[in-house]
């Protein structure tokens, strides 16, 4: 009988000796933040490496996303597949904490310019859409007209019309 106890406490030290060393890299920094870490914080995960292929990698599939917020996520999952599901998830990854660049302003007026010269129309970028389209005769009768075909016109310029159709219809249709 007392062998029996001697071999279950003999087990039972083994085990949480063994448990104590596995755990002891993780557990032991993050419980004892102002110890140990060797000047690391202790809330944030272990930085992983990053190839420049993994960043290309997502960028090529989400061109709208910065760099710095890709290289962070990557970071942070470590898995070119988890930072996808991220920014389907999410529609957006946040920006490192350190390297939150301001939006240069060249940038946004050169794509509103873009996208205004498709319409035909220079858009003011605080004005409101029934200002931008011109139609506050049909705003302020509360006129909506019936919805576009759907059809793609033969040229260009038919297929600009239907175009600014459909926007004006939208417009229109969010005011009601």
């Amino acid at each position: 009988m007392t062998d029996f106890v001697s071999i279950t406490i003999a087990i039972v030290i083994i085990f949480m000796v063994f448990r104590w060393l596995s755990a002891s890299g993780d557990d032991s920094q993050a419980s004892r933040p102002g110890q140990g870490g060797r000047g690391r914080i202790p809330n944030r995960p272990p930085a992983r490496l990053v190839n420049p292929e993994m960043v290309d990698t997502v960028k090529a599939m989400f061109p709208h996303i910065p760099t710095a917020a890709i290289h962070y996520d990557l970071q942070k999952t470590g898995s070119v597949e988890q930072t996808c599901d991220n920014i389907l998830r999410d529609g957006d990854l946040p920006m490192p904490p350190a390297a939150r660049p301001p939006t240069p302003p060249t940038a946004s007026a050169s794509t509103s310019t873009a996208s205004g010269s498709s319409s035909g129309s220079s858009p003011s970028v605080n004005g409101n859409l029934i200002q931008r389209f011109k139609l506050q005769d049909a705003a302020e009768q509360n006129h909506v007209p019936e919805e576009p075909v759907k059809v793609w016109g033969d040229s260009a310029d038919k297929r600009q019309a239907v175009f600014k159709s459909r926007k004006e219809y939208m417009v229109l249709q969010a005011r009601k």
